[in-house]
This record gives C-alpha cells, sequence and structure tokens, in this order.
C-alpha cells in the first residue's frame, strides 16, 4: 500500500513538473506573429513577349512534344524563356517604376497549360530599396496563380509567404502585364542586426 502511494505521489510531481514546463516554454517562446514583421506589396509586372522592348526572350528550345494548350512558338515541352521585366507601381507601363524581375519559365507539361518558374523581384523604390524578393513555383494557366515566397536578401532576408498573380487585360497580344501580390515576412531583427543595419530596418 505504502509503495502505491509512494508511485502516485511520484506520478502526480512528475505530472506538475511537465505542466510547469510547458507553461513556462509558453510564455518565454514568442508567437510567430511576434517574431515576424509582415511584408506586404501590391506591383505590375509588364512582360514585352515581342517587338521594340522586348523583355522576354527564348533561351532554351525544349525537346518537345508539342503542348497543344499553348500558342506556339514557345509551345513545346522543356522551351525555356528568360526573362528581365520592368516592375511599376501601377498598371500603365510609364507609371513610377519600383524594380524589375529577373528569372526564367519553362513549360513544365506535356498536355496542360503549365510552367514551372523561378523568378527574383528587385526593389529599387519604397522601403524597401535595394532588397529581392525569391519566388518559385508553377504557372498553371487554369487556376488561380500563386508562387511561394522562398527568400529575399537585404531588408526582406528571411522573407517566407505567397504571392499572388493575375493577368490585368491589355493590349496589342505581345504585351502582358501581371499584378503580383505579395503576402510574405520576415524574421524580427535582433538587437545586434538592428545596430548593424539599422538604414533597412522598417517600422512596421
Amino acid at each position: 500500500m505504502a509503495s502505491s502511494v509512494a508511485n502516485t505521489t511520484s506520478s502526480k510531481r512528475r505530472r506538475l513538473l511537465l505542466l510547469a514546463a510547458a507553461v513556462a516554454l509558453t510564455i518565454l517562446v514568442p508567437p510567430v506573429s511576434a517574431r515576424r514583421l509582415p511584408v506586404q506589396l501590391v506591383v505590375y509586372v509588364h512582360e514585352i513577349l515581342d517587338g521594340p522592348g522586348q523583355t522576354e526572350k527564348l533561351l532554351i528550345r525544349g525537346p518537345g512534344p508539342e503542348n497543344p494548350t499553348l500558342w506556339p512558338p514557345n509551345n513545346l515541352f522543356g522551351d525555356t524563356v528568360v526573362m528581365d521585366d520592368l516592375v511599376t507601381e501601377d498598371l500603365a507601363i510609364d507609371s513610377a517604376p519600383v524594380g524589375r524581375v529577373y528569372g526564367t519559365y519553362m513549360t513544365g507539361s506535356m498536355t496542360l497549360p503549365v510552367h514551372t518558374v523561378s523568378f527574383t523581384l528587385r526593389l529599387s523604390a519604397g522601403p524597401y530599396n535595394g532588397s529581392t524578393l525569391v519566388m518559385a513555383g508553377i504557372d498553371d494557366e487554369t487556376i488561380a496563380r500563386e508562387h511561394a515566397v522562398v527568400g529575399g536578401t537585404e531588408a526582406l532576408r528571411g522573407a517566407q509567404g505567397y504571392v499572388l498573380g493575375e493577368v490585368i487585360p491589355v493590349s496589342p497580344p505581345h504585351y502582358v502585364v501581371m499584378k503580383l501580390t505579395v503576402n510574405a515576412s520576415v524574421p524580427v531583427p535582433t538587437t545586434k542586426a538592428k545596430a548593424a543595419a539599422s538604414h533597412l530596418i522598417i517600422d512596421m
């Protein structure tokens, strides 16, 4: 009987210690929202596919076959296009420039309108001037375009999140405007990091 009572008491103590440890961790470790700062941007990417001022060109001709859901000439499986597109703060191409998008996209499906994409948004104006956001994923024309934010530099170092893409109807046909809505976050800088990069810190 005494042994049973001792075991029960010991078990209760262990449970109390575990509960106390869990409470302490909850108090000491701040929630994710307290350890990261939000980054929200809306910009417009101007893709000139042909003619004067062309900003996207075929880099690699894929082995094929032809993808029946895509228009030629870049409709072979594996076709890879490189881009250097102007980014502005508003829809009009002559609105204030805020950066450029550099990267590639490749025809990633033989039968569906799908591209694999990898691109970097380099900002040249605003609070994130000189910083970059790195994005990757697939571009499926049959569903909403969504890419992952996988990193960044300078004030956007350690960025995580997603970006939504929306094609805005414009003319002529060789000209496309993509609206990018960035929903991301970056780590809250440490005291040492703030001192070392105070010119990059943005008050949110």
